[in-house]
């Protein structure tokens, strides 16, 4: 997006830096963070040292989302930079919390949409080749050869307890151009929860809360993984639905 250069902020975890237009700003050190580190412990914040232990050690503050129709809370202040009211995660974009102050809202998605589509326009992409079917004991196979060469080189929450990572081979949608990327994920996620993730990794456009948008779903063997968003990844790697290792393609649904 280096046509965009004025939109959003960049993430300042050091080890993400990541573009994101609408960025968060953590409490503590009042510095802007993507949605993945806003978090004091995702983000190694240093000042969250200076907040004595004791208030810490206090029942956990929630900070409820102000839509009444919405029973979702985060552990850290997420306010509305045009509004000022404390919303969750997925209803920070103006057009999900019925901002009072909508008209103030720059055209930072309708002018990414168009560039998108101007790419898309110029530069026909050929339909994603599918791989070829293998036999369950295969995938098993290959994945676990697949596997140990990811440990070395993905990306992900760095806050993630190694033993909840698993790894995939992501190929980010065929429109973009980008080669496959090493990411990990929590097995303790929803499925929504890692489109959202994997889209950071590979900076991949995601506008899943934005009715009118398309929607980025996950593919596995070329077929769309037909599961509830809410489903968690824990459930498909117990019935070898999906495997850790595996190859993913992550693309907009049709």
């Amino acid at each position: 997006m280096a046509e965009l250069p004025t939109l959003g902020e960049n993430c300042q975890w050091k080890e993400c830096k990541d573009l994101d237009f609408l960025p968060i700003v953590c409490q503590f050190c009042k510095q802007n963070f993507c949605k993945l580190h806003f978090l004091p412990t995702d983000h190694a914040c240093e000042k969250l040292q200076d907040v004595k232990a004791e208030n810490l050690n206090k029942t956990e503050v929630r900070y409820n989302c102000h839509l009444e129709s919405c029973s979702k809370w985060e552990l850290a202040p997420v306010l509305c930079p045009f509004c000022q009211k404390q919303v969750c995660l997925s209803h920070r974009h103006q057009d999900s919390h019925a901002c009072e102050k909508l008209g103030a809202k720059q055209q930072i998605m309708p002018a990414t949409k168009q560039h998108v589509a101007n790419i898309i326009k110029e530069n026909k992409v050929p339909a994603r080749k599918p791989r070829k079917k293998l036999s369950l004991a295969a995938q098993k196979t290959a994945a676990k050869v697949q596997l140990m060469k990811l440990k070395m080189k993905s990306v992900g929450q760095s806050s993630l307890p190694e033993g909840e990572r698993i790894y995939f081979l992501v190929h980010p949608p065929q429109e973009t151009g980008k080669a496959a990327q090493g990411c990990f994920v929590s097995k303790n996620w929803s499925i929504g929860k890692i489109i959202d993730s994997i889209a950071d990794s590979t900076k991949t456009v995601n506008e899943n809360n934005v009715s009118s948008a398309r929607k980025l779903r996950i593919f596995r063997n070329g077929d769309i993984l037909g599961c509830p968003l809410d489903t968690l990844l824990n459930t498909l790697l117990e019935s070898e639905q999906i495997l850790n290792g595996d190859t993913l393609d992550l693309d907009y649904e049709s």
